[in-house]
């Protein structure tokens, strides 16, 4: 992974955890998360996440296992411009 793809892959796993927990403090019990990262998806569904050295990745891992129904899925960059966007905002003003 180069230093951009490796950035931006924990700044995706980083929104996805703040999403999850924002999800379940707010008692939403049915969610569905979309990410135009295919890596990020894979390594979430193929449970990548149980053993990762990321504690993000962990937290992910044991969120999925609570008593709800969330549904991860990839979607094309397309569908996902201006979050894709959003996400390259703080790079922008740290250079």
């Amino acid at each position: 992974m180069h230093i951009e793809e490796e950035s931006m892959f924990k700044i995706e796993i980083k929104a996805i955890l703040e999403g999850l927990k924002i999800a379940w403090d707010s008692d939403f019990r049915q969610v569905e998360v979309e990410c135009d990262n295919v890596l990020v998806v894979e390594t979430i569904l193929a449970g990548g996440a149980v053993n990762s050295r990321m504690s993000e990745l962990r937290i992910i891992h044991q969120l999925l296992g609570r008593d709800w129904r969330v549904r991860l899925r990839h979607i094309s960059r397309d569908h996902n411009k201006v979050t894709d966007h959003m996400t390259r905002l703080p790079s922008l003003y740290c250079n």
